[in-house]
C-alpha cells in the first residue's frame, strides 16, 4: 500500500474521529467545561504513553544517528519558518503578528501529528517523530512564548517547559533505549495500549472544539492566508529542500507529514493568556484543522 493509500485510510479514520467529537459537541455528551479534562487524559497520559512505547525497542546505531539527523532536520526546518514569518506577516498589526508567527512556527504536530504518523508510518514513524518533536517542544516554550510575553518572564517558560509530561518522557525513553533491559510483557502492553488511545481521542478533542465554534465566524481572510502557508508553501518549500539534500526517505516524509499539520492546538491558549488576539487564534486553528483533513493525503500524492 503507497504512503497516500495509508494516509487517505488514516485521514478517512481521523474524520470519522472528529465527527465523533463534533456530534458529542452537539448532544453535549461532552461539555466545554468538561473538554479540559479529556485534554489533561490527552497531554499527561496517552500521548505521553505513546511516545515511550516508540522507545521500548531495539534500535542500531544507524537508527541512533537518524534520531540525531532529524533532530537537526528539526530545528533548521523551524529557523526558516522564523525567517518566512518576517516575510510574510511582516505588515499585520502586532496582536495578530503574534498568532500569525506562533501558528506559522509551530503546527499541531503532537496531538495530530504523531497519531496520523504511528498509522501511517509505525512505531519507527513514532521513534523518530519523537526526536523531531523535541526541538519543537522547546522552542514552543521559548521562542514561541516570547512572541507573547516580556522577556522578564523567562523562568516561567522553563518551568513550563520543566512539566511537561511529552518532554519528559522522551529523555526517559531515550535513558531506556541504553538499558539492558526492557519493559516487562504486561506493563509494556499496557503503555501501548493507552497510547492507542491518542489518535481518537486527540481527533474526537478537535471535533468537540468545532462542534462548538460558529462556522460563519472562521471566514477569516487572514486565518485562509495563515491555512495556505502552514499546509501548503512550508510542506512543499520542506520536501523539495531536504529531497535536494538526500535525506533519508523515511526521515523526510515523517518531517513533512508533521509540518503539514494544522496550526498548534495551543495557538488559542497562548494568545488568550497573554491577551493576544485569541478569537483570530481560534479561527486559525479550525480553518486549518477542517482544511488539513483534505490537504495531507493530497501532499503524499507528491511522495
Amino acid at each position: 500500500m503507497s504512503v497516500f493509500d495509508r494516509m487517505l485510510n488514516t485521514q478517512a479514520l481521523m474524520f470519522i474521529y472528529v465527527v465523533t467529537g463534533i456530534i458529542m459537541a452537539k448532544t453535549k455528551i461532552l461539555k466545554h467545561e468538561g473538554r479540559s479534562s479529556f485534554i489533561n487524559l490527552l497531554l499527561d497520559i496517552t500521548l505521553p504513553c505513546m511516545i515511550l512505547n516508540s522507545f521500548n525497542v531495539d534500535i542500531n546505531i544507524e537508527e541512533l544517528i537518524a534520531a540525531g539527523e532529524i533532530m537537526v532536520i528539526s530545528s533548521v526546518l523551524t529557523l526558516i519558518a522564523w525567517l518566512l514569518c518576517k516575510v510574510f506577516w511582516r505588515k499585520e498589526p502586532p496582536n495578530r503578528r503574534a498568532v500569525l508567527d506562533f501558528a506559522t512556527l509551530f503546527s499541531n504536530a503532537g496531538n495530530a501529528g504523531m497519531p496520523i504518523v504511528a498509522s501511517v508510518f509505525g512505531a519507527q514513524g513514532v521513534f523518530y517523530a519523537s526526536f523531531y518533536l523535541l526541538p519543537v517542544r522547546v522552542l514552543i516554550w521559548t521562542l514561541g512564548l516570547s512572541l507573547f510575553v516580556n522577556e522578564g518572564n523567562a523562568k516561567e517558560r522553563m518551568m513550563i517547559l520543566a512539566k511537561t509530561p511529552s518532554l519528559v518522557v522522551v529523555f526517559i525513553g531515550i535513558a531506556l533505549m541504553f538499558m539492558p533491559f526492557k519493559l516487562p510483557g504486561v506493563l509494556s502492553v499496557a503503555i501501548k495500549n493507552m497510547g492507542d488511545m491518542t489518535g481518537p481521542l486527540s481527533m474526537m478533542i478537535i471535533g468537540a472544539v468545532l462542534g462548538e465554534s460558529d462556522i460563519r465566524s472562521a471566514f477569516d481572510i487572514d486565518a485562509f492566508r495563515l491555512t495556505a502557508v502552514r499546509l501548503g508553501v512550508l510542506p512543499i518549500i520542506y520536501m523539495v529542500l531536504l529531497r535536494l539534500a538526500g535525506v533519508e526517505t523515511i526521515l523526510w516524509q515523517v518531517a513533512v507529514v508533521l509540518t503539514a499539520m494544522p496550526a498548534a492546538a495551543n495557538t488559542e491558549i497562548i494568545a488568550e493568556m497573554y491577551g493576544k488576539d485569541y478569537q483570530f487564534a481560534a479561527r486559525c486553528v479550525v480553518v486549518s484543522t477542517i482544511v488539513s483533513l483534505v490537504s495531507v493525503p493530497l501532499l503524499t500524492l507528491l511522495f
